[in-house]
């Protein structure tokens, strides 16, 4: 339960910074198009690095909503966890 508290939390201090940006749409857009170029990046580079992230619907939800950062994130849990 607190999971999805400190989750929630995170996608409104997220929404808070677009909006104070004065271009909500215009930043949300890329950031999540940023995410996106990053796990593409992540899987083109796999072909000669051993680092790899599987392509799938959780992955590109993950790096649109968190971006960059989602990204690194999903790679440290590959490394270490799995």
């Amino acid at each position: 339960m607190e999971i999805y508290i400190f989750a929630g939390f995170c996608l409104l201090a997220g929404l808070l910074v677009f909006k104070i940006s004065k271009h909500f749409f215009k930043a949300l857009a890329v950031s999540a198009f940023g995410g996106i170029g990053a796990v593409c990046a992540v899987c083109a580079i796999s072909y000669f690095l051993p680092v790899s992230l599987s392509l799938n619907w959780l992955s590109l939800g993950l790096s649109a909503v968190f971006s960059v950062p989602g990204v690194i994130l999903m790679l440290m849990l590959e490394s270490f966890v799995l």
